[in-house]
């Protein structure tokens, strides 16, 4: 109730600051020598921080609403054109009109040359783009970005049409599991993040470093062939419009996690900017896997090694301080002769902190006539997480001249997560409570670099060419976890279980080291040529574009884990056993007599895997009539995925190979109503490689689930046919509202399941038979302007963005749920927003609402364990934004006001929906976030 007590007050302040009198500004800017339409023209008024402004459209109009009465000065400007400031009045309720020309910037030896840049980063700008597009687009530009509270892309995304976020970094298009997206950072693919399956981490680019983001969603020749969901692409900003300096700070608190007293690990000092895993990796002059396996007891330099360690047990009560973020952006334009050298920098820097109560219950077979299943283990987690982010970017372009552009841009993330987790609870199989801990460190670095050229040859053809190099390094050094228990519902002290002898355990007293580098090289090259038509010579809509393309990928990763256990040869004393944590874990019980580590590591802990993609293709855009044209494509894929590893026991070596030569057409056919408005109908063929580590046997243990998780070296390569319509109506500049409908069949779709074997239950994955998805989709973005005469009606802009997606597979595996929805697909997704704008007093308000419907989150069996639905959560955020002058800006904000609770729910009776006879899985709240934060720009 506290909660829309606030949110009914925040939105009556708002009102009460609507009174202000606001005009707007519009007109139509043409070449001044040829008279013709300057189409995606700047046109900014000066002097505004964030800039406020738009570009021109197709016909080389524009309109800024909202803008403050009185003097305004208007900056008009565009690439190989000479800017121009024009001094208006702007008077309440009226409409000034600009109608002007550019010249172009004919530069002589002692002049400086000035090269304007097209605004890329307005609404109406990424409209004009989505409308212009030979394909079915979406996308949201960095002035929509600052309007909300979003920190990263990964938050900046989910207000895209058609678009959800899973475990808040993973995205997800048109309910498809996140595998069936490419991501591209500007126009080289971006590797993959995680380890475990094919994704990209969209909180690793801050949002103040985004120009614009795009989604296409039917293919084309000249992009990846790999997607099923969409290919986002992000582009980051090199140019800036102005030089600047500026600071922001922010601290968060989140309910629930702030202030709270914890159980922590102690951790080390470079543990506060992502830096620890060097203090807890095993030394090199550690004692080799080959040396302890020799070992029938292991020797005095062993056990010194391991004593040498750092401490097993090593935790502290702490409180939790609020959330930091910094950021330092620094842009600059400088001018050397004739050329043009940009620059756009970005150091920012997260601490962030996370306290779950979690839940969560396995069953065993669910009995009808007590409409129950009856619990096999229950547990209450009480989980601790600091992340901490370092990033850095560095974005520079080189302008040679109005045809030859030279862009290298730099991305860095170092990322770094510490969790503590004190696991309660009891466990009906073995007539035990439990008591057990797991404190894990992980650590990566990510690097991306691009080195990239645009030039026009002539008026008809233009080059343009990418290569790019990736770096990932990731580190989970000393992963230990061990397991206390005692008889159930005693009040005894609870005991550490040691496995005897040469027993191996994954749980019991285990120390898990694991390293992984990858290295990514790609290069690609994009010409195309226009042909004017001689019956349309003044028309250069009607050119027909020739493209062709060729891109070339090599990865190469490599993966190696070790690990050991806590050993008790036999003979050891109770009272060693029963001493408290701290103590039993301590380097004075290592010795032979005592407890010992143990060598645990398997053949299947290691695998090394390569990948060489080369692709080609030809496309033509043939426009039949001013109002009819035509994008045709085929793209040629070659992909060698090869994979090397051990079978866990026998050592079998496991060796995967698969050369795949896909041929990938495509059709984009669009037909202009009027200027307006418009029809788009599409089909192409795609793909969808398996990551490596899917193809991997490598078995690692997940505290969080209490499972293990193995790869299938089986896997194929699905293939995808997509069908798409798409009507869009574009009201005036910045709004738009289009329906669309999609279908799409899937060849051997991947899917997430649940496998039994005689070691228990594994999380792996494994192919299903086929499956389609057959969708809608809804998107608005309108502005209440002139709707009404209150001022502030007219500075709401009301955003909606819906799909409805039903889809069904067929498994063909006996045992499993036939006709049912896909795995990671959601039925249905809604996004929508109202944002305040009021330009003459710098306020802004936004109210953010999104849901997801209902997903499989883990494909089961008909037999022990249930198909898993990750459940719907509404979430609504708060922002509020106030600028004070031309240089300070303070921001609002409460995120996930309503702090529902996540909820994995099992499909206990097997009747593929999710009723009150259902069991919860596990579940816990996020806790609502609330946001203070002030920017400086010098």
């Amino acid at each position: 109730m506290k909660k829309y007590t606030l949110l009914s007050i925040l939105l009556a302040c708002v009102s009460s600051l609507a009174i202000a009198q606001t005009g707007s500004i519009k007109g139509q800017i043409m070449d001044a020598a040829s008279k013709e339409a300057i189409i995606g023209g700047s046109v900014i008024l000066k002097g505004t921080t964030p800039p406020v402004g738009t570009s021109t459209d197709v016909e080389g109009n524009f309109e800024i609403t909202n803008v403050p009465t009185g003097k305004q000065i208007v900056i008009i400007s565009y690439v190989s054109y000479k800017p121009k400031e024009v001094e208006v009045t702007v008077y309440p309720n009226q409409a000034i009109l600009i109608n002007s020309t550019l010249e172009e910037d004919v530069a002589t030896l002692n002049e400086v040359k000035i090269v304007g840049q097209r605004a890329t980063f307005t609404d109406v700008s990424v409209i004009t783009e989505i409308k212009q597009a030979e394909q079915i687009a979406v996308g949201i530009s960095a002035q929509q970005i600052q309007k909300s509270q979003d920190r990263d892309a990964s938050q900046v995304i989910r207000r895209v049409p058609g678009v959800s976020i899973q475990d808040d970094r993973f995205v997800i298009i048109r309910g498809l599991n996140e595998r069936y997206n490419t991501v591209m950072l500007n126009d080289a693919i971006t590797p993959s993040t995680e380890v475990d399956v094919k994704s990209f981490s969209f909180d690793l680019i801050p949002s103040s470093a985004i120009d614009r983001m795009m989604i296409y969603k039917t293919g084309a020749p000249e992009l990846p062939g790999e997607f099923a969901g969409g290919v986002i692409k992000i582009y980051t900003k090199t140019v800036p419009d102005e030089n600047g300096l500026s600071v922001s700070v922010s601290s968060s608190y989140r309910a629930g996690t702030t202030f709270q007293n914890v159980l922590s690990d102690k951790g080390f000092a470079g543990d506060v900017v992502g830096f620890g895993a060097g203090a807890r990796k095993l030394p090199s002059s550690f004692p080799s896997t080959n040396t302890l396996l020799s070992q029938n007891r292991p020797t005095e330099a062993t056990l010194q090694a391991f004593r040498n360690l750092p401490d097993f047990y090593n935790v502290e009560n702490t409180t939790v301080n609020p959330d930091l973020r910094l950021s330092i952006g620094y842009n600059r334009k400088m001018f050397v002769g004739d050329k043009t050298l940009t620059t756009f920098n970005n150091l920012s820097y997260t601490n962030s902190n996370q306290v779950l109560n979690r839940d969560q219950n396995r069953y065993l077979s669910f009995d009808p006539s007590q409409q129950k299943s009856e619990i096999l283990s229950a547990y209450q987690d009480n989980f601790y997480g600091n992340n901490v982010r370092l990033g850095a970017m560095s974005n520079w372009a080189l302008i040679l001249n109005p045809n030859n552009k030279i862009e290298f841009r730099n991305l860095f993330n170092q990322l770094a997560s510490k969790e503590t987790t004190f696991r309660q609870g009891y466990s009906t199989e073995n007539g035990r409570d439990v008591e057990n801990f797991a404190f894990r460190y992980e650590a990566k670095s990510i690097y991306t670099g691009q080195l990239s050229g645009t030039h026009d040859l002539s008026d008809a053809t233009t080059v343009k060419w990418t290569g790019a190099y990736g770096y990932t390094h990731r580190e989970e050094p000393d992963f230990r976890r061990f397991v206390s228990s005692r008889d159930r519902g005693t009040n005894d002290p609870f005991t550490v279980e040691i496995v005897p002898g040469s027993n191996a355990s994954l749980t019991r007293g285990a120390r898990f080291y694991s390293t992984l580098n990858e290295y990514t090289s790609s290069l690609r090259a994009d010409v195309e040529h226009r042909v004017r038509r001689s019956t349309y010579a003044d028309n250069d809509k009607m050119d027909i574009k020739l493209r062709a393309g060729a891109y070339g990928e090599y990865k190469d990763r490599s993966f190696k884990a070790r690990w050991f256990n806590l050993v008790n040869p036999g003979g050891v004393a109770q009272e060693v056993l029963n001493q408290p944590f701290d103590q039993l874990f301590s380097a004075n019980t290592i010795a032979s007599d005592k407890l010992y580590y143990g060598e645990r590591t398997n053949f299947d802990d290691r695998y090394d895997a390569q990948s060489l993609l080369a692709a080609g293709y030809v496309g033509v855009f043939y426009p039949f009539t001013p109002k009819f044209n035509t994008s045709l494509g085929f793209r040629a894929e070659f992909n060698r995925q090869t994979l090397q590893s051990r079978l866990r026991g026998a050592g079998t070596d496991v060796d995967v190979d698969n050369p795949i030569f896909r041929p990938l057409p495509s059709a984009n056919f669009t037909y202009n109503l009027s200027e307006k408005s418009l029809f788009r109908l599409a089909y192409g063929i795609t793909l969808n490689r398996p990551e490596f580590r899917e193809l991997a046997p490598f078995n690692y243990y997940d505290f969080a689930f209490d499972v293990s998780r193995v790869g299938n070296p089986n896997l194929k390569t699905p293939t995808i046919h997509n069908a798409d319509f798409r009507y869009e109506f574009y009201p005036s500049d910045g709004e738009i509202i289009s329906v669309a409908g999609f279908y799409k069949s899937f060849l051997n779709p991947i899917e997430a399941k649940v496998r039994y074997a005689g070691s228990g239950v594994s999380f792996t994955v494994d192919n299903a038979e086929k499956a389609y998805a057959l969708g809608a989709e809804l998107e608005i973005r309108k502005s209440l302007k002139d709707l009404t005469s209150s001022g502030f009606v007219n500075n709401l802009t009301l955003l909606l963005n819906a799909s409805l997606i039903q889809s069904r597979v067929t498994t063909g595996f006996e045992g499993q749920e036939d006709n049912r929805q896909l795995q990671g697909q959601s039925p249905y997704l809604i996004n929508t927003g109202i944002y305040y704008n009021d330009v003459n007093s710098g306020w802004q308000v936004n109210v953010l609402y999104n849901v997801v419907g209902p997903r499989i989150f883990l494909v089961g069996d008909k037999e022990i364990q249930p198909t898993v639905y990750e459940m719907p959560r509404n979430v609504i955020d708060l922002n509020i934004i106030k600028a004070m002058g031309e240089h300070w800006q303070l921001k609002v904000g409460v995120q996930d006001l309503l702090n529902q609770p996540f909820r994995l729910i099992q499909d206990s009776n097997l009747d593929q929906k999710i009723t009150n006879v259902d069991e919860t899985y596990q579940t816990y709240r996020p806790g609502t976030y609330s946001t203070v934060g002030l920017s400086y720009k010098f």
